[in-house]
């Protein structure tokens, strides 16, 4: 099926000159050896790029999913069970096999700490190493690593990094403020000497979504026009997850009209979620406050205007420091924009998800 929510994995399937040029980018860090960090916001396509690399090229790999966890503070370290995972079991030794049945939490009568769990984890990457010219560790969505409870992610991505060049570790992070604190901690953490690449994926420009749904709807035989491509791409920001909702809406007989109401509904679900997650993380109704305000202002607000504003509707003076540190966690975190001088909401769908939005108490 053409039109698939899923994440592909097939190059010829992969639509967009930036998500091509991503492949090829990554291709070279994994044969270079240089970590890479897959950055940009929720449903660009982030996952179906990293699984082209991993899929067109038949590299061995261990997939953690994170993206479930988003939002929460405190994890247990059972989230970091693969998702997925393809390499040779031929000639398994019995020490790989016991390694892997811990960390798939599949060993009955073994007690597994967090300690213990890290401790088979490194050991299952030295027999890794071991065994491959080069091996994939993927950690989709992780921002979430540093809320995992009694797993060190820096000690293990430092010791991958120091002991095992044939190993190399794939990021992404769909929020990129918080995914720094892992790629580059600051000078009052313990950080680590390595170099990250940093490959952003951005949201289709018109000319590809127009090449993927007018392939798509010829391919299957419906009926279009480029206006209502258009539309769609513009009512969509051009985000993939939610241009493949239109084009699933109009391959089962929904009219471009329904189609596009479909998923505008279904994005503004989406950024919903992460709006909730988002303030969840930061635990400050501050950051609705803000939102709330430039929702009603689409062609958005100078930073002296939105502090002016908030401290007015929150009732008391807001510090320059509280601002600030909003303001950085909002642009980092995909929800606003700098455009010349003021901050907006560039999405239509985020900004009437915003406005849906229920105020919680505006604490900080």
């Amino acid at each position: 099926m053409y039109f698939s929510d899923r994440p592909i994995n097939s190059l010829r399937l992969l639509v967009g000159d930036g998500h091509r040029r991503a492949v090829s980018r990554i291709k070279d860090d994994i044969e270079r050896g240089v970590f890479a960090a897959v950055l940009g916001p929720r449903r660009v396509g982030k996952t179906s790029v990293v699984r082209v690399v991993l899929n067109e090229f038949n590299y061995p790999y261990i997939y953690f999913d994170l993206s479930p966890y988003i939002g929460l503070r405190s994890v247990s370290y059972q989230a970091l069970v693969p998702s997925d995972m393809r390499f040779s079991d031929r000639q398994v030794e019995v020490d790989l096999e016991l390694n892997l049945s811990i960390l798939k939490l599949g060993l009955k009568n073994v007690r597994v700490t967090a300690s213990v769990f890290q401790s088979n984890l490194l050991t299952l990457m030295r027999e890794l190493s071991r065994r491959h010219d080069r091996f994939v560790v993927v950690f989709d969505e992780a921002q979430v690593l540093p809320f995992i409870r009694g797993f060190n992610y820096r000690g293990f991505l430092q010791f991958i990094h120091d002991n095992y060049p044939n190993i190399i570790v794939i990021l992404t992070g769909s929020m990129p403020g918080l995914l720094e604190r892992v790629i580059a901690p600051s000078a009052s953490e313990a950080g680590f000497a390595r170099f990250v690449d940093e490959v952003v994926i951005d949201r289709w420009g018109l000319d590809d979504t127009v090449e993927y749904l007018s392939r798509g709807f010829n391919e299957a035989g419906i009926h279009y026009t480029r206006d209502e491509l258009v539309e769609a791409h513009n009512v969509l920001s051009g985000i993939p997850g939610f241009i493949v909702m239109y084009g699933i809406g109009r391959s089962v007989g929904k009219s471009h009209v329904d189609a596009l109401e479909r998923a505008k509904e279904y994005a503004i679900s989406q950024w919903l979620h992460d709006l909730g997650a988002f303030v969840k993380l930061y635990n400050s109704g501050v950051y609705i406050t803000v939102l709330k305000l430039l929702a009603n202002f689409p062609i958005g607000l100078s930073w002296s205007e939105i502090m002016s504003e908030v401290s007015r509707a929150l009732g008391k003076p807001l510090s320059k420091s509280v601002m600030h540190r909003v303001i950085t966690n909002l642009t980092k975190g995909g929800f606003i924009a700098k455009v010349n001088s003021n901050y907006r909401i560039e999405y239509p769908t985020l900004r009437e998800a915003v406005i849906r939005t229920r105020m919680p108490n505006a604490y900080y």
